[in-house]
């Protein structure tokens, strides 16, 4: 996949509203700062943000994030108390949050356990897989579950068909607007 059919394909759960953020990596001979700039511009409108989280040696790690549905999870009482003892100070300033989660991410050599919050998982996951290691959980797919399985399941599915979906019309030439309006058709018709 070149530059900007990752970002769709990555990012499609979160363009389509039906995930808080996204995050992933492309190949640092892939990334294309003009591409980069183009999505910038197009998410802005429709209240999404892009941003360069950490470079290695060989990938850029990409965070697309949805401004609104972060500020309301960020709200949630759970998640500003978990967050609060990770020393997050400033719930639920978005960006305050998302500065604070980079700088992390970028003196840690692996991932804050945080990010998972920050992605969308639930909290009581995120928590059972700091306290468990990683391991020990009932269900793996986009994250660990500890919890409900069922809805782990259906989540992931939703975000892979989503993916699939919004990677297939882009491919076919669709501008993002149409992607989105097509995705909801397709979820309004299932």
């Amino acid at each position: 996949m070149n530059f900007s059919q990752t970002v769709i394909h990555f990012s499609a759960p979160t363009i389509c509203g039906i995930k808080p953020a996204n995050l992933f990596s492309v190949k640092a001979a892939d990334f294309s700062i003009a591409e980069f700039r183009n999505w910038k511009e197009e998410f802005k409108k429709r209240g999404i943000v892009i941003r360069a989280v950490k470079s290695g040696e060989n990938a850029v790690l990409l965070l697309v994030y949805n401004i609104c549905w972060l500020r309301k999870l960020l709200a949630d009482s759970f998640v500003s108390a978990y967050l609060r003892g990770k020393g997050y100070r400033t719930c639920p300033d978005v960006e305050k949050v998302v500065n604070h989660l980079m700088q992390r991410m970028k003196k840690s050599p692996g991932f804050p356990h945080e990010v998972g919050v920050i992605l969308g998982y639930p909290v009581c996951d995120v928590v059972e897989f700091e306290k468990n290691e990683g391991r020990n959980c009932k269900y793996c797919g986009y994250w660990k579950s500890y919890s409900d399985v069922e809805n782990a399941r259906i989540c992931q599915c939703r975000f892979k068909d989503c993916s699939c979906m919004c990677k297939k019309w882009f491919d076919e030439g669709y501008p993002l607007s149409r992607i989105i309006e097509e995705y909801k058709k397709a979820v309004h018709a299932a």
